[in-house]
């Protein structure tokens, strides 16, 4: 049996498994829960309110002549 490890918010019976394992661990896998209170995940918003922010987002970035290219340069750069 092949294991990895990562941390995740579990919202609405959900778990989001990472990008990077979603290939390898696409179907037939075991599940096993830990709960974790010393986790910043505990205090994650829920993926209903993460969906709810990136919508009002997406309306107030409608109006917006910039490209995803220079969003994404100013992001960088204010980092």
């Amino acid at each position: 049996m092949e294991a990895v490890e990562f941390a995740a918010y579990a919202g609405n019976g959900v778990i989001e498994i990472p990008v990077e394992y979603r290939k390898d661990y696409s179907s037939g896998i075991r599940v096993i829960l830990i709960k974790d209170n010393q986790s910043k995940y505990t205090t994650e918003p829920s993926i209903q309110e993460r969906i709810a922010a990136a919508e009002r987002l997406a309306g107030f970035a409608s109006n917006n002549s910039m490209t995803l290219e220079e969003i994404r340069n100013g992001r960088l750069a204010r980092q």
